[in-house]
This record gives C-alpha cells, structure tokens and sequence, in this order.
C-alpha cells in the first residue's frame, strides 16, 4: 500500500527519524524502507525539512510485538528492567528476575537488529566500565552504534559509553562556535567530540582519556568519521595533559563520580565548563555554592548558565548536568 513518505540521506535517518517520532509523525506498524543512499520514512502527513525530500511510496504493514507482549504471552511477569540498546547489542539491567534468559530472547524477538543481549551487574576497575556478561544471542561484545549519523565503534566489555546523553551531546554541539577550541577531558570513545565535530565547526577538539581501549576505538572513530583534522585523540592523565592545551572555550567532564576533584584543572583552562556529577537529590544546591567557592579560590568567578537533571543513577541519586561560566 503507498503512504507518503520522508526521504532522508542515510547520514541523516537516526537524527530525521528522532525528529519524526518526537512530532508524532511515523506511521506505527510500517515497515521503514531503505535504498543505497537513502531511508523512506513513512509519515502521517507531508512535512518540509531541509535536506529531505517528500514523495509516496509502497510500503509493508507488520505486526509490532514489544517484549513485554512476548513475555506475557509466555506468562512471566517483570517488575523493574532498564535497557541500552548500543549498535546491535542490547544491554539490561533486572531486579530479581529469574527468567534472564526468556527476557533476553525476548528482547531480540522484538528488536530483529539485535544480536546480542547482555546484563549489566554493575561498574569495575578504575576505568568504571560495565561488568557485563553475555546471556542471549552472539559471543561478542565489539559493535558500532549511529548517533545522529556519526558512526561511534567500541567493544561494551573495554569501554563505557552511554547512549542516553545523546540528546545531550547534541545539545552541547549547538552552543559550540566557529573555530572554538573544545577539551573533553574524559572522552571515552570521543562521543561529544564526533557529534560536536559534524554539527558545528570548531577549530580544534581534544579528546583525552586514560583508558588504552577507548582510545584505541576513538582513533578509530576519528578516521572511521574523517574527522582527523578537527579532532586530536591524547592518552593520559587528564590534569596533565589539559595544562598543556590550549585555552578552551568549552571543557566538557563527563565524569560524574570524581568531576569534583578535577574541577580546578578546567576553571584555569577554560571558558565553558560542561560539568556533571552524580549527587543526593537534596546535594544540588550546596554543590552549586561549592563551584562557585572552589572557583573564588582559584581567584575567578563562576556563573552558573543552568542546572538540569541527565539521568537518574539510583532511588536516592540522580545524574546532574551544570554549565558553568567561567570569568576572570
């Protein structure tokens, strides 16, 4: 049956259908076309979007089954469940489940693109990345996920990355100017630096990490998305390594458990500081009153730009994003 469509270059499908979704204009139950170049979203009415082109098209009807509906039809019932879904595997954490394994199954069931599903038992080593183990599909852990058409590669087991700040990084690109400098001081496998590096156009980005894998996999990304020339991959300590860059108009330092004790590395080095921190609910105020006098002892000021919640992390906890001006 023909409806109209969207037609968007393949580099654009993942930010387009996101667009679509949040306007409530993808038709439900229908099958999304793809050709060598282009991905034909099929839309309740016509919408004009620059870059995309509207046309009709024949399209499939399928049945859409979630994994709860799986999982009902085989009666087992779960209480509390998260789930990443990163390139082609799916990442689960459950409370006190003992069906791992029908969750998992049924999860790739309702998600055909998945091929492996893991779950999630929490963080290890210095390098906090997932203890993950293997309990459906493929014995592998390396895959590429797209991001706003930035192709991001990594294996979960070596590397953290979170596919929920996506918003997040896209947020960040928009505030960055022509020929900025930019440092993210903690880059895992330089997601903001990618997304940043294709939405806008600064002058340099420095990506640094002290974990061996991500940086392997962000020199990767890097070339994978021919972005040598705007982003610089260094391995280190990131308070060594930022007192020799040059002075950024924005830091960016995802490291939400331990952001506090670097703080005083980016005041002195930057403009814009994009900082977050995983606190108590009640903790936000005080922690505002502690930058602004960490701050003041470094003899700058600093203006806090906005306070916002990124995520929640526990009942008690939740994942804080603060922007943070500073001046002289």
């Amino acid at each position: 049956m023909k409806y109209p469509c969207l037609i968007s270059p393949k580099d654009r499908a993942e930010e387009i259908r996101k667009l679509l979704m949040e306007k409530k204009l993808l038709l439900k139950n229908i099958r999304i076309k793809r050709d060598e170049n282009y991905v034909y979203f099929p839309i309740k009415e016509k919408i004009k979007i620059k870059g995309c082109e509207t046309g009709e098209e024949e399209f499939k009807k399928f049945e859409v089954k979630s994994y709860n509906d799986i999982l009902r039809e085989k009666g087992i019932k779960i209480d509390s469940i998260s789930i990443d879904f990163i390139g082609e595997i799916a990442i689960i954490k459950l409370k006190d489940c003992e069906n791992v394994e029908d969750v998992a199954h049924a999860i790739m069931e309702a998600n055909r693109h998945i091929k492996t599903v893991c779950i999630d038992r929490g963080v290890k080593d210095d390098y906090r990345i997932r203890d993950i183990k293997i309990v459906a599909g493929e014995e592998n852990t390396e895959t590429i996920h797209t991001e706003y058409g930035v192709k991001m590669k990594m294996d979960i087991s070596k590397v953290y990355f979170s596919p929920r700040l996506a918003e997040e990084r896209m947020r960040i690109a928009k505030q960055v100017g022509n020929k900025d400098i930019v440092i993210d001081m903690f880059a895992g496998i330089a997601p903001f630096g990618l997304i940043i590096a294709k939405y806008a156009k600064p002058e340099k980005i420095y990506a640094i990490d002290k974990n061996p894998y991500a940086i392997k996999y962000a020199r990767d990304n890097v070339r994978i998305n021919k972005m040598e020339d705007i982003i610089e991959v260094k391995e280190g300590d990131a308070e060594k390594i930022i007192q020799k860059l040059p002075y950024a108009n924005h830091i960016i330092m995802n490291l939400p458990h331990k952001s506090f004790y670097f703080l005083p590395y980016a005041i002195r080095r930057g403009k814009i500081i994009h900082y977050y921190e995983i606190l108590e609910k009640n903790r936000i105020d005080d922690r505002v009153k502690d930058i602004k006098n960490l701050a003041e002892k470094e003899n700058y000021e600093a203006e806090i730009k906005d306070v916002r919640i990124v995520g929640s992390y526990s009942p008690s906890k939740l994942k804080f994003g603060i922007d943070i001006e500073i001046k002289n």
